[in-house]
């Protein structure tokens, strides 16, 4: 399997350096410490920290009890209960995608903190972590998501984090009160709420944390946008490939959410009294195997508390109502190959089409001819449509959006491909990720590949310490580009890291969707 940080980053642990220790209001924590061949910088390492106590089965969580022992933050924490059906299993074989490490526990609210060594206490900006996984699975103790090296290269404090997904994370029960049905994203509020206490002690400032995730961790990010707590606890956003403010007619329902809530009610004999009660006996591996068997699907839903019911609404009323969303800037943007691994075994376009554009299928495949740039074949040109449709044109009008109701906005496109990377699939959905961590695989790496992730890191870092400045590239409309060329299939003279252009020129068949959009 992929090795991502341990080959790339070679992280030692020196033995006659003393282990770094904090107090965070739970009581006393002792770490580790790394370096990394590329910086000569010592990064403090965090790992594990609860900031939640044992959660309840299906109830919100609620702070972490104070110890009265140092804890012993060296090791990598549990993730939740995951919920990983034979068709993902199968990618995450393809693409030598690891489990998180610590294995996986109901008792899972805990996160990592990468800090320089040197930093002062609140002296560095902080970069706050959601992982996807289409808020089925996902864990922070993935070796993509380390924080070492932007910590050690880009002189900021990063924080990764857990929280509960699929039936565990997002209970459909009608039982439950509306506002304490979203578990997952509390978790994320609770994690966000321990960095304002905390994070000054581990050299963090919290006036100067910036909130990013990935797919399901950048609708998280939008919700948090949208629906902010009071006060914010955040000044910046970023979102790679996701967002929650515009719908497309693919996009999972309340009533898929309800649907699987009946099954796994079925399945369990639950279904009559307090199924909540009856839930909380049957054993969470039991619980895991009927999700996973079933492919039963969970997911927020609007409570106008962690998730707005209108929130392409809010955020273009916010210019007249500033505190109904967090007008704070964002930085969001997509891969060039989002759908080509999602889409595998799909070859006829039509009958993909058909359900979602009926008689304009026919249409929209014109200004998709087959051969053309990024189109050679069916299935390319199917991944083609789908990363246009459901990603890219949707990120294009959100950036537009938000740049129309005075929103700071900056937008990028990441287009680049590695032999030892990207496995025969171009820039697909999630691929981006240990470039802007720098945890992609060091053998057989190119200079080119090292430049790419450099320049992707100091974006993201150079985003957080000064929003307001951006990443480095002009703001909506321009699109900063990581890679090769403007799209799969098309490329450009001289190759250079980052580049930006007019997104015109890439979005010139966006209009196409507009209207499906919600």
């Amino acid at each position: 399997m992929m090795n991502f940080l341990l080959l790339g980053l070679a992280a030692i642990a020196t033995a006659s350096r003393p282990l770094p220790t904090a107090v965070i209001d739970s009581g006393a924590i002792v770490g580790t410490t790394t370096t990394l061949p590329s910086s000569t910088a010592v990064v403090n390492k965090y790992l594990g920290v609860p900031f939640g106590k044992r959660p309840v089965r299906f109830s919100p969580p609620e702070p972490a009890e104070r110890w009265s022992t140092t804890y012993n933050a060296t090791k990598w924490g549990p993730a939740c209960i995951q919920e990983v059906s034979a068709a993902v299993q199968l990618l995450f074989n393809l693409l030598d995608m690891p489990p998180p490490l610590g294995g996986e526990d109901e008792d899972c609210l805990n996160l990592n903190v990468f800090t320089p060594a040197n930093a002062s206490a609140g002296s560095k900006a902080v970069l706050f972590w959601l992982y996807g996984g289409s808020y089925r699975n996902g864990g922070a103790a993935v070796p993509q998501y380390d924080g070492s090296s932007f910590a050690a290269n880009q002189d900021v404090v990063v924080v990764t984090i857990n929280y509960r997904t699929n039936a565990f994370g997002f209970p459909a029960d009608e039982s439950i009160p509306l506002k304490e049905r979203n578990l997952g994203l509390l978790d994320q509020r609770l994690a966000l709420d321990w960095v304002k206490r905390n994070i000054a002690g581990l050299g963090g400032d919290p006036s100067k944390v910036t909130i990013m995730g990935e797919s399901a961790g950048a609708t998280s990010v939008d919700a948090l946008v949208v629906t902010p707590p009071e006060p914010v606890p955040f000044r910046a956003a970023i979102m790679e490939s996701g967002q929650t403010s515009i719908k497309t007619p693919v996009d999972t329902t309340r009533k898929q959410y309800n649907q699987s809530w009946q099954k796994l009610l079925n399945r369990t004999n639950c279904t009559s009294g307090d199924t909540i009660k009856c839930l909380r006996e049957v054993p969470a591996r039991e619980l895991k195997r009927i999700a996973t068997n079933e492919t039963l699907v969970f997911g927020p839903i609007p409570d106008d508390f962690t998730m707005a019911r209108s929130p392409r609404q809010r955020r273009l009323n916010s210019t007249h109502d500033e505190s109904s969303i967090a007008r704070v800037p964002v930085l969001i943007g997509s891969n060039g190959d989002e759908a080509i691994t999602t889409i595998i075994g799909q070859n006829d376009t039509r009958k993909f089409l058909q359900p979602y554009f009926g008689n304009l299928t026919d249409a929209l495949l014109a200004r998709y001819p087959l051969g053309s740039p990024g189109a050679h074949t069916e299935h390319e040109r199917l991944s083609l449509i789908v990363t246009e449709f459901q990603i890219q044109c949707v990120t294009s009008l959100y950036a537009n959006e938000s740049a129309i109701a005075g929103i700071p906005t900056w937008r990028y496109l990441f287009n680049a491909s590695f032999p030892n990377n990207e496995k025969g699939y171009g820039a697909y959905h999630t691929s981006e990720i240990p470039f802007v961590f720098g945890t992609y695989p060091q053998q057989n790496k190119t200079h080119f590949e090292e430049d790419v992730s450099k320049s992707m890191q100091k974006a993201w870092a150079d985003f957080a310490k000064d929003p307001y400045q951006g990443p480095g590239w002009e703001p909506e409309p321009a699109i900063g580009i990581f890679g090769d060329g403007v799209k799969a299939g098309m490329s450009v003279k001289g190759k250079k890291p980052l580049k930006s252009v007019d997104s015109k020129k890439i979005d010139f068949r966006c209009p196409l969707y507009t209207p499906v959009y919600t």
